[in-house]
């Protein structure tokens, strides 16, 4: 079946934004006098931040500090978003404007807040709202990757069936959510997951970038349908 919907994830996909996450996680951490090491919570990225908390530190300090994390890391990643400027990937905008030249839906979503994704395009110097058909964040799912409440949200204001959407991501917390949507997974390496890991995750195949994807799009539209 044709593929005429497809869905993109923002951090580590569209803008290189993970090791920017990856640091306010560290420390929001620190913050309440948790010794997190980067590396640890680097293949922790990709899933909503109630995931992410529990996986790192226990459901116990989910219990009695999880909200608290939360807000730090929101408040430490604003203030790196505000000092840095977020490198879009090559790519990124061109891919867009070719799926909708070919008559494809697009939509964007992502595991943040509505603060969190404005936060991200300004620092990038995109507006990825003029460029995508449907933007969906956490406040319309009603729980965060790896579960598919996202993406499928993403499908229903795409208003396509599951079957006829793909989604381009680069974590493994991207292809389990797909699973459970019943959507084509695309992966791609910019957010620094390896190929051996985004496969085992369900991708169709793997791309180093969206450009290297576009360059290639005859054969990965093919690929998820």
């Amino acid at each position: 079946m044709t593929v005429n919907g497809v869905i993109f994830d923002i951090d580590g996909t569209l803008v290189d934004t993970n090791p920017a996450h990856v640091e306010a996680w560290r420390r929001a951490f620190k913050q309440l006098e948790f010794d997190v090491p980067a590396e640890r919570i680097v293949v922790e990225i990709g899933k909503g931040g109630d995931k992410l908390v529990p996986s790192v530190l226990g459901e116990d300090v989910e219990v009695r500090h999880g909200e608290a994390l939360r807000t730090a890391q929101k408040q430490e990643f604003l203030a790196i978003a505000r000092q840095e400027r977020f490198r879009v990937f090559p790519g990124a905008r061109e891919i867009i404007r070719e799926l909708r030249e070919r008559g494809i839906r697009t939509a964007l979503a992502t595991s943040s807040d509505e603060k969190h994704l404005e936060a991200t395009l300004a620092s990038a110097g995109v507006d990825l709202h003029r460029l995508a058909d449907v933007i969906v964040t956490k406040s319309e799912a009603d729980a965060s990757k790896p579960s598919p409440d996202l993406v499928v949200a993403a499908v229903e204001q795409l208003g396509r069936p599951p079957v006829q959407c793909a989604m381009v991501g680069d974590t493994i917390y991207d292809g389990q959510a797909c699973l459970g949507a019943g959507v084509a997974f695309l992966g791609v390496l910019s957010g620094g997951s390896t190929e051996e890991a985004v496969l085992r995750a369900g991708a169709r195949a793997v791309w180093q970038d969206v450009a290297h994807l576009l360059d290639e799009l005859d054969r990965a539209l093919e690929l998820a349908s």
